[in-house]
């Protein structure tokens, strides 16, 4: 009887272990892949570009979303693409900001910046955003470029 009670407790143990674990793992609600890795030009320092499932909505228009993460947690942010169109647009964003990528006649770079409040414009250079208006002097450009361009120079606009 004893061996019997032992062998189910220990089997109760281990059921509750691989639900533990399974629940550890699926903490974050998605396991999504790399899709691109390169380093800043900042003291964000290196980054890495993972999919996700999730969807931002624009001007009635869906873009796929890609979550960037950087050394510095504290410069992590969300990469939108809209896929339509001769020059897909991006926007990147955060809580604190908002910002609008897209080709023109020059090239590939930014556009437009939103802040969420009037503080957090402090933390931008507006030097540095001026030179990244145009980052390439292309009017066409890959999806994949696009996002390690703005993974690798956007944190360059922002001071820690």
């Amino acid at each position: 009887m004893k061996t019997k009670l032992s062998f189910i407790s220990k089997m109760v143990v281990a059921a509750l272990a691989l639900a533990m674990t399974t629940a550890t793992v699926f903490a974050d609600g998605e396991i999504t892949d790399v899709y691109a890795t390169g380093t800043s030009i900042s003291s964000a320092g290196d980054f890495v570009v993972r999919t996700t499932n999730d969807v931002f909505y624009f001007n009635g228009s869906e873009y796929e979303v890609y979550k960037v993460y950087y050394d510095d947690p504290a410069m992590n942010l969300k990469i939108a693409v809209n896929t339509e169109g001769k020059c897909k647009s991006f926007i990147a964003y955060t809580a604190d900001y908002t910002l609008f990528y897209n080709c023109n006649k020059d090239g590939f770079g930014v556009r437009k910046v939103m802040f969420t409040n009037p503080q957090v414009h402090l933390r931008f250079d507006k030097e540095a955003f001026q030179e990244q208006t145009v980052l390439l002097k292309q009017r066409k450009i890959e999806k994949k470029d696009a996002i390690e361009l703005i993974a690798a120079f956007l944190p360059g606009m922002q001071s820690t």
